[in-house]
């Protein structure tokens, strides 16, 4: 049987919203499960799954991690925060493999106890709308999920956002960074089966042979934690 990978979802309506991280799970083997706000406890919708993916999105609240809103902060939902806080804590007391895009990292690094630059430059999308796109730097000397999968010391990414990991969160280690500037692109907890977050978007990771190897490597390690959780 494939895994069930579970999305959070506040509300069925805004489920359209995630159809490039279903198509990118279905693609490598995972079967997709939107776990639906208030339709089934925290406790219900993680015993049905075997591995969570946190998508991209809007910002945290910033009173996550005891700081006043900046400006530039938006689109903030607090409803999505506590849905995704909650299913991630209750993953990580069940050790199920989980994955975060974007959004996905900084809500990983804050439920854990971290906090966020509500701003920094540089990374967001170009002016057209698509993703900019730089490289980053891998961190092979040390023993890393991120490093082990793409075996790269430097690989190129996109990039779509304004936010990203200041202090990491209780248990992380940060794995990869933006050579330009030094923003966190990755980190993992050493500890547990596959919890792992990247601050760029894999499943968008389609306009070059290269990008699409990365995002090959990402989601089928990810998915196959997810059977190893399954078959334990």
């Amino acid at each position: 049987m494939k895994p069930k990978i579970g999305i959070p979802v506040v509300n069925r309506d805004g489920s359209h919203n995630f159809m490039n991280y279903v198509k990118a799970l279905e693609e490598f083997g995972g079967d997709v499960v939107l776990l639906i706000r208030d339709e089934k406890s925290i406790k219900a919708h993680i015993d049905d799954i075997q591995g969570l993916l946190l998508p991209g999105g809007g910002d945290i609240d910033p009173e996550y991690f005891g700081e006043e809103m900046d400006p530039r902060t938006n689109f903030v939902n607090t409803d999505r925060d506590e849905l995704e806080f909650d299913l991630y804590k209750e993953a990580i007391e069940k050790d199920i493999p989980v994955f975060g895009i974007c959004r996905g990292i900084q809500v990983m690094n804050v439920a854990s106890g971290g906090s966020l630059h509500q701003h920094i430059d540089s990374h967001s999308k170009r002016k057209d709308g698509t993703d900019s796109e730089h490289p980053i730097r891998i961190e092979l000397e040390q023993e890393n999920l991120i490093g082990k999968v793409i075996k790269l010391e430097t690989d190129d990414v996109n990039s779509a956002h304004h936010q990203s990991v200041k202090t990491l969160g209780d248990g992380f280690v940060a794995t990869a960074f933006c050579t330009i500037d030094d923003t966190i692109e990755a980190i993992e907890d050493p500890n547990k089966r596959f919890v792992v977050g990247v601050q760029y978007h894999p499943e968008r990771m389609i306009t070059s042979e290269e990008f699409k190897e990365h995002r090959q490597k990402l989601f089928e390690a990810f998915i196959e934690a997810a059977n190893e959780y399954q078959g334990r």
